[in-house]
């Protein structure tokens, strides 16, 4: 099941009003508790934009504050040149589409999508005309005289994005819109999503816990942790090279290990972990020996290898650990590996590596790399300096 946009059958969004969203010191505060603290954050006009995080980081209060329905404690939100704080929902052209898409069980689909120009006042003829156009947009408008309940969660998510469009908004807003479909489904519109804001050109913010939902979707990912902004940046930027250790695990796709420095040559710094592991690393210009450094190293860099004797004899760039579980993911095989005195340590080892050299849980195995394919985080581990290996 797929469907293509028609954008000849409705009228284009306002190309002229300008979709940029910056958001300047705001602070949201829930009596005493930070949901927010001092975000500064520019998304460009009619990008797609992706804020990421756990449970409670703050992404879905800022969403909420952008679309005012919630006020900021203090702090200023543009859209545009308007600073939009004070002003109602209405007022602000943005339109929200919310997590369970709040459907109106006892509505047609057609007068689904017209609810909210019926609350604007637009007069019956017209609201149902539009809605029309933007149900034949999203291929729908076959059937516009049925109920919510009898459509596919694909069609309803449809059906809420046609709801949301048809107010000609500047900014589209997003609450977790695939958290509610089955796996093919998510994937199939997760595509469609970034086709419908490429033809409109209209901004989009989706707020999401799904790493790969965010690096598939977005230009633009803000990675949120306790309220604050860790990093933003491209996908590109977000999951190869990470600024700090948090990024580097909530992505997935990194191992995390600490040491200090012990010696340096030319723009390469040789680490010292805690348990006496060497790790070199690119470092330029090289830091006071001593200094602590955190390093990260892509789980599909790691080549995994049995130990061949009693114990392992560690070359740079090594650690060793025993092999904990794995998980066939079809193209590559995810080795998880708990790391003598230290913590899980995970490889993706190529299916084709991994079936020639069959290792299990229980193995005793050594988890190598190379020095290039080391990344340097801006900031040390230092609150983890006791498990510097990743954690999901």
């Amino acid at each position: 099941m797929s469907f293509t946009l028609n954008p000849k059958s409705a009228p284009k969004l306002d190309a002229q009003a300008s979709g940029e969203i910056r958001l300047v010191n705001v602070t949201k505060r829930f009596d005493v508790t930070h949901a927010v603290k001092d975000i500064n954050l520019t998304i460009p006009h009619g990008s797609y934009c992706c804020l990421l995080g756990p449970s409670g980081c703050g992404k879905t209060t800022i969403l909420r504050m952008i679309a005012g329905h919630e006020t900021p404690t203090s702090g200023q939100i543009y859209i545009g040149d308007q600073m939009v704080v004070g002003k109602a929902p209405v007022e602000r052209g943005t339109a929200m589409m919310f997590q369970n898409y709040a459907l109106f069980p006892h509505l047609t689909i057609l007068d689904n999508v017209a609810f909210y120009l019926k609350m604007r006042g637009v007069g019956k003829d017209q609201r149902r005309k539009r809605a029309h156009q933007m149900l034949e947009r999203v291929q729908l408008d076959h059937l516009r005289n049925r109920m919510p309940a009898q459509l596919s969660g694909g069609q309803q998510q449809r059906v809420a994005l046609a709801r949301a469009l048809i107010t000609n908004p500047r900014v589209l807003l997003l609450d977790e819109p695939l958290s509610a479909l089955d796996e093919f489904l998510r994937l199939q519109m997760r595509g469609e999503l970034k086709t419908l804001q490429a033809e409109l050109g209209i901004t989009f913010v989706h707020v999401t816990h799904t790493q790969p939902e965010a690096i598939a979707l977005a230009d633009t990912v803000v990675v949120m942790d306790h309220g604050r902004i860790d990093q933003a940046g491209t996908a590109n930027e977000i999951f190869n090279w990470p600024t700090t250790p948090y990024v580097a695990r909530f992505m997935g796709g990194q191992n995390v290990l600490t040491g200090t420095v012990e010696s340096a040559s030319g723009a390469m710094a040789r680490l010292r972990g805690p348990r006496g592991e060497l790790f070199d690393a690119p470092l330029s210009p090289a830091p006071t020996i001593g200094t602590p450094v955190s390093i990260a190293i892509r789980r599909d860099r790691i080549h995994v290898g049995r130990v061949p004797g009693e114990k392992a004899e560690l070359q740079p760039n090594s650690v060793a650990g025993v092999v904990e579980s794995t998980e066939f993911q079809g193209n590559f095989v995810k080795v998880n590996i708990l790391v003598e005195g230290g913590g899980p340590f995970v490889a993706n080892v190529s299916d084709e590596e991994y079936f020639g050299e069959l290792v299990k849980p229980g193995d005793r195995v050594v988890p190598r790399w190379n020095p290039e394919h080391v990344h340097v985080l801006s900031k040390a581990d230092s609150n983890n300096a006791q498990k510097p290996y990743s954690e999901e």
